[in-house]
């Protein structure tokens, strides 16, 4: 299969979409505005696509990316063109938001806390809003939000599949004066955090979500935050997520907040089934960064990838580029790669297998806190123990299956 060279491609995007759009935001009726048009998309651009004609009858959604005042959009050209003729099909209000735009109310210095204040804000205008990392993309047309919607929770986020950490990246959150303050409060968390690469939101969240949920004299608490305090790669942020995910148990429902369990969410990693997918089960890959993009080069292809491929390698699920101007009202008849396409019992019998894969390495690491926390508590007691604790791999690789 022959793909369009990445430059034409950008050209070819950004040329529909100004044709597309309008320059200015008009009420009556839909509209797609580029603040500061230019040839190509550029770094103090925001997008947006607002359907000012959703029906009062039904909630209100839109759907919000963030990016950093010096990140390209075309980084994430496919997945953010999925998601614009996803928006416009559906009717959902779509806006790819660069945070300069919201620099006084949103002061966060760590860029990824920033966007969830971004997104309190931007939560004003609907019933709920999608919140999307920007290299997450629409596979499937015909899913709609709306199959998530929950009246009974503020909050919904869902379990990454390829570890036990809660997805940081994307959730779907209800209008609410708690929502707002939920969000508000998580992005200025960061203002308690060391200056580590390491303690960005995803690992965050996880001590967040306990303050939240847990009472606030649980006595095993304290031993996940000093893990995290003193995180020194991906070894101990993932045990970190593994002692605060044991807290909370492994159920749905927690009051206001709702974690979906693994692969009933509404994206993950291509990797999982080597970029594959089925039309019956699946709605969004994530991870579709235009660097890490890939062709194959023969067929049939495998749903297992092959291990010396890099892990955040995929496939492209489209045949050439989505035409904007066919995204209209109904129209889910995407030009999908057939050769990525497969039967829902194929996906999930691969889905089943990683899991479990996941589960056994889970297991390893509830291990290795046993053994830490009661070396921790053997050294408070100034108690000798004839023990000592291999320190984790600290490599992403290490765990990446």
């Amino acid at each position: 299969m022959r793909s369009v060279p990445f430059p034409i491609f950008v050209a070819i995007f950004s040329m529909y979409t100004i044709l597309l759009l309008v320059c200015t935001r008009q009420k009556s009726q839909n509209s797609f505005s580029l603040i500061h048009p230019r040839s190509r998309l550029q770094r103090e651009e925001v997008v947006e696509y607002e359907n000012t004609k959703q029906r009062a009858s039904n909630p209100r959604i839109g759907i919000v990316e963030v990016l950093e005042a010096n990140t390209s959009p075309e980084q994430y050209a496919t997945a953010i063109s999925s998601v614009i003729c996803y928006a416009k099909i559906h009717g959902y209000d779509f806006h790819l938001i660069n945070d300069r735009e919201y620099q006084q109310q949103c002061p966060q210095d760590d860029k990824f806390f920033r966007r969830h204040c971004v997104v309190a804000h931007m939560l004003e205008r609907y019933d709920y809003v999608l919140f999307l990392d920007s290299d997450i993309g629409v596979l499937n047309p015909e899913r709609r939000i709306e199959e998530f919607l929950d009246r009974h929770v503020d909050i919904i986020f869902y379990d990454r599949f390829y570890i036990w950490e809660v997805m940081a990246g994307s959730y779907l959150v209800k209008n609410s004066v708690w929502s707002q303050h939920f969000l508000l409060d998580f992005a200025n968390y960061s203002s308690r955090l060391s200056k580590n690469i390491y303690a960005a939101d995803n690992g965050a969240l996880h001590a967040f979500l306990a303050e939240q949920i847990l009472p606030a004299n649980n006595s095993e608490f304290p031993t996940c935050l000093r893990i995290f305090d003193n995180v020194k790669g991906y070894g101990d942020l993932f045990l970190h997520e593994v002692c605060v995910r044991k807290l909370l148990g492994y159920g749905t429902s927690f009051g206001r907040i709702k974690i979906l369990h693994k692969g009933t969410g509404w994206a993950r990693d291509p990797r999982m089934t080597n970029s594959k997918w089925s039309k019956e089960r699946d709605f969004m890959f994530h991870n579709m960064k235009e660097k890490t993009k890939i062709q194959y080069t023969s067929t049939p292809i495998p749903v297992v990838a092959d291990p010396s491929s890099d892990w955040p390698n995929w496939y492209n699920p489209f045949v050439g580029k989505l035409d904007l101007s066919l995204c209209t009202p109904g129209n889910t008849t995407w030009n999908m790669d057939a050769n990525l396409i497969e039967s829902k019992q194929v996906i999930e019998a691969r889905l089943k297998e990683y899991e479990q894969k996941v589960e056994n390495m889970r297991e390893t690491f509830l291990a290795y806190l046993t053994l830490l926390t009661d070396l921790w508590l053997h050294e408070a007691r100034n108690e000798s123990l004839k023990m000592t604790l291999k320190p984790l791999n600290q490599s992403w690789h290490a765990y990446a299956i």
